[in-house]
C-alpha cells in the first residue's frame, strides 16, 4: 500500500471548504498537491487556508499536472456530472458529492467512462459512514440472520428538514465573486416537463440520501407502489415483496427542525434509527432495538456510536479505498439504482 495519496482538487466553495477540504487536511496520509476554482480570488483564499501549493484557472488545467493521483471534485451539483466526465476521461480515480448526475443517462456515462479507463468512482453518500447508521446495519443483518425478531412486517423512513447547515458557516473562507451558474448538461430526463425540472431537481438532490439509505439496508430496490405528492411534501410507498415500507417527506422553512430516519418493524420488535442534520459535526446518528424476546416482554437497547462525524469518516474511507484498491460503499455503479428509483418516483408523479 502507498504511504501517501496525492490529491487535486476542484471547487473551493462553501461545501467543499466545511465538509470536504477542512476533512481531508486532517488526514496524515493525503497531500493535496493543487485546487482548480472558476473564481480567481476564491482560489488563492483557499490555497493559502489549506496549504495548497499549486492554483489552476479550472479543471482541465488541473488535469495536465502529472503529479496527481486522484481528484476530489465538489462543484455546483449542475456542473457535477459535466466535470466527472471530463476527469474521468482523463484516468483519475474520483470523488464528487451527491447526486453523481440528474439523469440515469448522465450517470451511466460516468460509469462508463470510469470502467474504460479503470478508475475508481466514488460517490458522496455520507449517511452511509456515520458510525450510527453502519452499526443500525449490522443489527439490522444480525437480526434478520438470526430471526430473533420475526419477519420484517414494515417499515418507515421519513425526512422533514429545514435548513442543516448548524451554524457550520463559520469554518468558510469566501470571497466577493459570484458562483458560477451556467448549465452544461440537462437538469432533468428529456421526458420531464419544462415547468417540473426545477422541483425535480430539488427533490433529487436533498432526499436521493434517504432512497440510498434504504437500498443500502435492504440491499435490494424496492418498486414503486403510488406517490402522493405535492409540491412540498409527500409519501412514497414501496414494495420489497414480501413487505411494504413508505418514504415520507417534506421541505420545513426553519431553522431549528430536522427530522430524519428509518424505522423497521417486525413481528417481535423494532430497529429506529435517528439521524442527525448533515452538518452537525460528530453527532452521529442514534440506533434504538427494542426486542419482546418472543413473549418475554420489551427489552430496549439505544446505542449512541461516540462522537464522529459522517463526512470525515467518508474523507477517510475515499482515500483508504484508492490507496488500497478496495471497494466503496458508495461507488458511482452503486448510485446509478438510485437515480433509476428517483426517475421512477417522478414518472408516477406525471402519471
Amino acid at each position: 500500500m502507498k504511504n501517501k495519496l496525492k490529491l487535486g482538487w476542484v471547487g473551493s466553495g462553501f461545501i467543499g471548504q466545511v465538509a470536504h477540504l477542512s476533512n481531508y487536511v486532517e488526514i496524515p496520509n493525503v497531500e493535496i498537491l493543487a485546487l482548480a476554482e472558476l473564481r480567481p480570488k476564491l482560489g488563492a483564499i483557499a490555497c493559502k487556508k489549506y496549504g495548497i501549493p499549486r492554483y489552476y484557472k479550472d479543471h482541465n488545467a488541473l488535469l495536465e499536472d502529472p503529479d496527481i493521483e486522484a481528484i476530489v471534485a465538489i462543484v455546483r451539483r449542475q456542473h457535477t456530472a459535466s466535470v466527472a466526465l471530463d476527469i474521468l476521461n482523463k484516468g483519475y480515480h474520483l470523488f464528487t458529492e451527491k447526486p453523481m448526475a440528474p439523469t440515469v443517462k448522465q450517470a451511466q456515462r460516468l460509469v462508463d467512462a470510469a470502467n474504460n479507463n479503470n478508475c475508481i468512482y466514488v460517490t458522496g453518500y455520507m449517511r452511509r459512514h456515520d458510525s450510527g447508521v453502519q452499526y443500525a446495519k449490522k443489527l439490522f443483518d444480525e437480526v434478520i440472520k438470526s430471526g430473533e425478531l420475526g419477519d420484517i412486517l414494515y417499515f418507515r423512513a421519513y425526512s422533514f428538514g429545514g435548513n442543516d447547515y448548524c451554524n457550520i458557516n463559520a469554518g468558510f473562507s469566501g470571497s466577493d465573486e459570484p458562483p458560477p451558474n451556467h448549465f452544461i448538461l440537462p437538469i432533468a430526463p428529456e421526458w420531464m416537463p419544462s415547468e417540473l425540472e426545477n422541483e425535480y431537481e430539488r427533490f433529487n438532490n436533498t432526499f436521493i440520501h434517504n432512497i440510498n439509505l434504504i437500498r443500502y439496508f435492504y440491499n435490494d430496490s424496492p418498486k414503486i407502489s403510488h406517490v402522493n405528492y405535492t409540491k412540498e411534501a409527500g409519501t412514497i410507498s414501496l414494495n420489497f415483496g414480501k413487505y411494504n415500507g413508505v418514504f415520507e417527506f417534506a421541505y420545513l422553512q426553519t431553522e431549528q427542525l430536522w427530522e430524519e430516519g428509518i424505522e423497521i418493524y417486525f413481528s417481535h420488535g423494532c430497529l429506529s434509527l435517528k439521524i442527525p442534520p448533515a452538518f452537525l459535526r460528530n453527532q452521529p446518528a442514534v440506533v434504538m432495538l427494542r426486542n419482546d424476546k418472543k413473549g418475554e416482554g420489551f427489552n430496549s437497547m439505544k446505542q449512541n456510536t461516540g462522537w464522529s462525524w459522517s463526512f470525515k469518516n467518508q474523507a477517510e474511507s475515499f482515500v483508504e479505498t484508492i490507496l488500497s484498491g478496495s471497494e466503496s460503499v458508495s461507488s458511482g455503479q452503486d448510485g446509478i439504482e438510485d437515480l433509476k428509483l428517483i426517475e421512477d418516483i417522478w414518472k408516477h408523479i406525471i402519471e
